[in-house]
């Protein structure tokens, strides 16, 4: 800073040039450019992983869900009638959910179950899915 003399009387007050001022506005300038895009791509970043979050929710409380019914109920038929509830509809963008359960020959008397909740983050951009996997057994069985 300089001391700039206008006064007649002598004294001085101190002051910023102008250059001073186009310096510190350019410096706060592409601070501020560089930090906007960087800020820009974590909020987004947080959103997919709320988005992941609670797709994973609901795709645990899918399963504990079907955990109670019987071994000979657990069809296919039954899980298609499963939906997502009216939160996940809202807040996962074109969610979609498959659940299918298999009866493999090993181990014996055995159903898989396999529960996908998938959606699509932003229009343009890849779709976004979270497996759950959760294996049955028939009373008595190990």
């Amino acid at each position: 800073m300089r001391r700039i003399h206008d006064r007649a009387d002598g004294s001085s007050r101190a002051g910023f040039t102008l250059l001073e001022m186009f310096v510190s506005v350019v410096v706060f300038g592409t601070a501020l450019v560089t930090f906007l895009p960087m800020m820009q791509s974590v909020g987004f970043q947080q959103r997919l992983t709320d988005q992941r979050l609670l797709a994973l929710r609901e795709a645990e409380n899918l399963l504990e869900h079907l955990t109670p019914v019987a071994w000979s109920e657990l069809t296919q038929e039954l899980v298609e009638s499963q939906s997502l509830s009216d939160e996940t509809k809202s807040r996962l963008p074109q969610a979609e959910l498959d659940i299918d359960v298999s009866q493999p020959t090993e181990p014996a008397a055995s159903k898989h179950v396999t529960v996908r909740v998938s959606w699509t983050p932003r229009a343009g951009q890849a779709p976004q899915s979270v497996h759950l996997a959760a294996w049955f057994f028939q009373e008595g069985q190990p």
